[in-house]
């Protein structure tokens, strides 16, 4: 489930499997917790809730790279959401309590201000637009 946004109550998420788009408040969210193992804590992943609409799970993994200071694809982009989502979840200490303190490392202020001047946004391309018979 790419996020398409970040606030800083909510997070915007789309379904890679429906394509369904929703909110979930920050509040909600947690590190740690890989799987429904109980002992599979890793603090650098978020799970996010299942899709309301096909119940698809999916989690997102905090980078390990240290931020890319011009980012040059969608992916450098989205990578700097889930860096800065991850960052937001520390600060609020929503982690599991197993675990020490995640590493934190906010996105460069002058990074985000120059690619989300209006937010953390990823502006995409509507789906129907990349059908390769346009």
């Amino acid at each position: 489930m790419p996020i398409e946004e970040l606030s800083s109550e909510e997070v915007l998420q789309r379904c890679s499997m429906c394509q369904t788009a929703t909110r979930s408040k920050l509040a909600t969210l947690s590190l740690g917790v890989g799987s429904i193992v109980a002992d599979d804590l890793d603090g650098r992943v978020v799970r996010l809730p299942p899709c309301p609409k096909c119940k698809a799970e999916e989690f997102l993994i905090r980078s390990a790279a240290a931020p890319t200071s011009a980012p040059k694809s969608y992916g450098d982009l989205h990578r700097l959401l889930v860096d800065q989502l991850h960052a937001s979840l520390v600060k609020q200490g929503r982690f599991d309590a197993r675990l020490a303190a995640p590493a934190l490392a906010d996105a460069d202020p002058l990074v985000v201000k120059e690619f989300f001047p209006d937010g953390l946004k990823l502006l995409a391309q509507p789906f129907e637009k990349l059908d390769p018979a346009d």
